[in-house]
C-alpha cells in the first residue's frame, strides 16, 4: 500500500477539484505512472480498488480518489479527438481554436478567480472543450441555468464575446451569484452579462430565443431535501424541469451542453458502478426529454462528463412570454 501525507484540511475548503486531487496525489508514484502513460487506466484502478491507496491518507474523499481514474492522459489530444468527433457529427463546421487565448485565460482564472470556500467539479478537458466550442459555435445569445459562482461560465464568454453575444447566468442563490459577478468584472468578462438571481425553471418559460444552453444546475441533497418535495427538483433531477422549460426557447439546431453526465464507466471502478446507477435514475425523465426534442446525443467521457445535444431541427421555437 502506498501512503502519502496527509492532505492539510485548509487546502481543500474550496477550489479547483482537480487541483485538489493532482496535489493531494502527485507524490504517489502510481498516480504519477498514470498521468504518464506509463500505468494503464486500468491498471490504476485496479491498483485503487485493491486498496493502493486509502482517500484519507492523502487528505480526500472517495469521490474525489476515484475521480482521479477518469483524468485523461492528454488534456489537449482528448479535447482534439472530442471536436473531430463533433465535426464529423455536423455539429462544428471546424476543430480550430485559440489554444494560445485558453492557456492565457487559465493562468488568469488561476490568479484572480475567487472561490471563498467552494469548490467546483469543472475540469480541465471540460473547461477547454467548452472554451472551444463556444468559439466555434459563436453563439449570439447563451443562457447558464444552475450558473452557480461562475466557474462554468468563465470559459464559454471569451467565445461568446468574439461572437458580439450576450449571456444570462441564472442561479437562485444571492451570494453565488454575486460571487460570480465580481469574478467576472475582474477579468475584465462581465460586459454582456445578465446576473438572473432567480428560479431557473420559471425563468425558462420567459426567455427569449437562445443559441447555446448551458447546463449545471442542482436541487438539494436528498438528505437535505424537505419531505415531501417533489422528487424531479432534487439533486440532478432538476435538469427534466429545467429543460422542459427552456428547450421551447433553444432554436432550432442549436445545442445543449450539460455537465455531469457521468454515465459510463471507463474501467470496472466499483465506485462508479453505483454512482452511474444513480445518475440513471435521477436523469430518467431528463433522458425522455432529450429523445423527444433533440436529434443528436453525444456523451463526452471527461472526468465528470459532458453531454452534447441538438435540438431538433425542425422543432417549432417559442416566441419570449414577457
Amino acid at each position: 500500500m502506498t501512503t502519502a501525507a496527509p492532505l492539510d484540511a485548509t487546502r481543500t475548503a474550496g477550489g479547483v477539484a482537480y487541483d485538489i486531487i493532482d496535489r493531494a496525489l502527485r507524490a504517489v508514484p502510481e498516480y504519477q505512472d498514470f498521468r504518464g502513460g506509463v500505468l494503464s487506466r486500468t491498471a490504476y484502478c485496479s491498483w485503487l480498488g485493491a486498496g493502493g491507496l486509502r482517500p484519507g491518507d492523502v487528505g480526500l474523499n472517495e469521490d474525489q480518489l476515484n475521480l482521479s481514474t477518469r483524468f485523461p492522459v492528454d488534456e489537449r489530444a482528448f479535447v482534439a479527438q472530442v471536436l473531430e468527433g463533433l465535426e464529423r457529427d455536423g455539429v462544428i463546421a471546424s476543430t480550430d481554436y485559440p489554444e494560445d487565448e485558453f492557456e492565457a485565460l487559465r493562468e488568469r482564472v488561476a490568479q484572480q478567480f475567487a472561490h471563498e470556500g467552494r469548490t467546483t467539479y469543472i475540469f480541465p478537458e471540460e473547461a477547454r472543450l467548452l472554451f472551444a466550442l463556444c468559439h466555434l459555435l459563436a453563439p449570439r445569445r447563451t443562457v447558464f441555468p444552475g450558473s452557480y459562482y461562475g466557474y462554468w461560465a468563465v470559459w464559454a464568454l471569451p467565445g461568446i464575446r468574439a461572437a458580439g453575444g450576450t449571456a444570462t447566468l441564472i442561479d437562485i442563490d444571492p451570494g453565488t451569484m454575486a460571487l460570480a459577478e465580481r469574478n467576472l468584472t475582474a477579468l475584465g468578462l462581465a460586459d454582456g452579462v445578465e446576473f438572473a438571481t432567480t428560479d431557473a425553471i420559471a425563468h425558462g418559460r420567459t426567455l427569449e430565443p437562445v443559441d447555446l444552453c448551458v447546463l449545471d444546475a442542482e436541487g438539494p441533497s436528498p438528505h437535505r431535501a424537505p419531505e415531501g418535495m417533489d422528487p424531479d427538483l432534487i439533486d440532478k433531477a432538476i435538469y427534466f424541469p429545467i429543460m422542459e422549460a427552456t428547450t421551447p426557447a433553444l432554436r432550432p439546431g442549436c445545442l445543449l451542453i450539460a455537465h455531469n453526465m457521468l454515465l459510463g464507466n471507463l474501467t470496472e471502478n466499483r465506485y462508479f458502478t453505483g454512482r452511474i446507477a444513480n445518475n440513471r435514475a435521477q436523469y430518467a425523465r431528463f433522458h425522455g426529454h432529450l429523445d423527444a426534442h433533440y436529434d443528436l446525443q453525444r456523451l463526452i467521457p471527461s472526468s465528470e462528463g459532458v453531454g452534447v445535444y441538438r435540438r431538433r431541427t425542425d422543432a417549432v421555437l417559442r416566441e419570449a412570454s414577457r
